[in-house]
């Protein structure tokens, strides 16, 4: 392990039959954004040899750090595994002498399911340390400027969640905030009013809490449980009179939300803006060069595996565009891991050989054993980051496996969530970066200001996008 990935050194906290045992760092990265990380926890992050990242983590955040990352979140368009599997995969790293971070949306303990993961931790006696984070209800009150608490309008606040239906509880307190609604608005406004509470107390939803895309609903319990749909994913609900305060423009909404593809432009940096990065670089040629050389040779791999749906789509844009298709795969077994890259493979007209479903990382092994996937050549298209448990559940069984990176991590976030709809600026640093945005995004809202960093990016702009 090299010195810039010890860990931090705390008197007292290692023990002396630790030493070959790694050390894991449970981390609150706040509730979106990445500004809001602490110093303890950028510290951890850079020492860190693994890095496990939650759904509501951004890649802007995890981008920022060299260790390996693995996302241990749960969208519906890739495989994922349940906290017992995350448990499982922590340790398994600790245990190689790896200091790993755990990197958890908003606090730790704080409906985070952080002491589950302790407990875990303490039964395989690896050290570790809690450190938190802002939780969303802090983000969310700042960002939208409604105070929790306030002098003889609120002296109390509760934090409670929104599930299970059937449990979901009404504390006796001035303000009440439930985290994870996004599904459950009208059973928690319904459980608030039997406690007492009357149809006219206000209410406010406010979704992806100090993100740049932050929006804030107000409005009274009768109105919004006379509503069909009221939140979505990720939001959180806030009731009390103290959301009397609130105004509509306040401190957030009033800065302008710039859009930098690629670069870090000094111009962005003051309070007046938010600046929101979307990831691009320029296609080197010796990288160019490997993908040439592997999709010229495609045929002659016996087994294709793709670990999600991101990998299936990039790769067979390549395949394409190096003038082959579907019958250069005619010789290959196709393996898929999850049901949406088997899914995604459907759209190209090839269906899946071996579609993996594993319950946690420890038995992808035993189904590659079973699948037959041994003591063979095994090419794995995927982002940059290529998860380690994978590679090791494929090489346990004999494989020599190859990486080709079809994608940059992030990128396939970025393409899923980017709203242009609240960004008011778009900058661009190259010819190129214009070049993989329009790829994504075949127009621009009309009312975006367009900025780029020199005239051959603006002529790039111009002709891909007409203006």
């Amino acid at each position: 392990m090299s010195p810039s990935k010890q860990p931090l050194k705390y008197p007292d906290m290692k023990k002396k039959d630790q030493q070959t045992k790694g050390y894991v760092y449970i981390i609150g990265a706040g509730p979106g954004d990445p500004d809001l990380l602490t110093l303890k926890a950028e510290r951890a992050l850079q020492a860190s040899d693994v890095i496990l990242y939650d759904d509501l983590v951004t890649s802007a955040l995890v981008d920022r750090f060299e260790g390996l990352k693995i996302y241990t979140g749960k969208r519906k368009d890739s495989h994922h595994f349940e906290q017992d599997a995350i448990n499982e995969e922590i340790v398994r790293h600790a245990l190689r002498g790896k200091t790993v971070a755990r990197l958890k949306g908003g606090d730790p303990f704080v409906f985070g399911r952080g002491g589950e993961e302790i407990d875990v931790l303490r039964q395989h006696r690896i050290d570790y340390e809690i450190i938190p984070g802002i939780t969303a209800a802090h983000g969310a009150s700042s960002y939208s400027e409604i105070p929790l608490t306030m002098r003889k309008v609120s002296s109390s606040v509760a934090f409670c969640t929104g599930h299970p239906i059937n449990k979901i509880q009404a504390p006796d307190a001035d303000t009440l905030v439930y985290y994870m609604v996004a599904s459950s608005v009208h059973a928690v406004l319904e459980a608030v009013l039997k406690k007492g509470r009357s149809e006219s107390t206000k209410v406010a939803i406010v979704q992806n809490a100090t993100r740049y895309n932050q929006q804030v609903f107000t409005g009274t319990i009768g109105e919004f449980l006379r509503r069909d749909r009221v939140a979505y994913s990720p939001a959180l609900l806030i009731i009390g009179e103290n959301i009397n305060h609130f105004i509509e423009e306040n401190w957030y909404s009033r800065k302008k939300k710039v859009l930098t593809v690629g670069g870090e432009p000094a111009q962005f940096s003051s309070r007046e803006y938010v600046r929101v990065n979307f990831p691009c670089r320029r296609e080197e040629a010796a990288e160019r060069s490997v993908l040439e050389e592997c999709f010229h040779g495609i045929g002659d791999w016996p087994v294709v595996f793709f670990p999600n749906r991101f990998a299936v789509k990039y790769f067979f844009g390549y395949l394409m565009e190096f003038g082959r298709d579907v019958r250069h795969l005619a010789g290959a077994r196709i393996c898929t891991l999850g049901r949406p890259a088997a899914t995604e493979l459907q759209k190209y007209g090839v269906l899946s050989d071996l579609v993996l479903e594993p319950e946690s990382p420890s038995a992808i092994a035993g189904m590659l054993r079973d699948g037959g996937i041994c003591n063979d050549r095994v090419l794995l298209p995927g982002s940059n980051l290529v998860d380690s448990y994978l590679v090791n559940a494929l090489e346990e069984e004999g494989n020599t496996v190859t990486p080709l990176s079809v994608y940059l991590h992030g990128k396939h976030e970025q393409e899923e969530s980017i709203d242009l709809d609240f960004i008011d600026e778009i900058w661009f640093s190259s010819p190129s970066c214009v070049k993989n945005f329009s790829a994504l995004y075949r127009s621009i809202p009309e009312n975006i200001t367009v900025t780029t960093a020199d005239v051959e990016t603006a002529a790039e702009y111009a002709r891909l996008f007409g203006s």
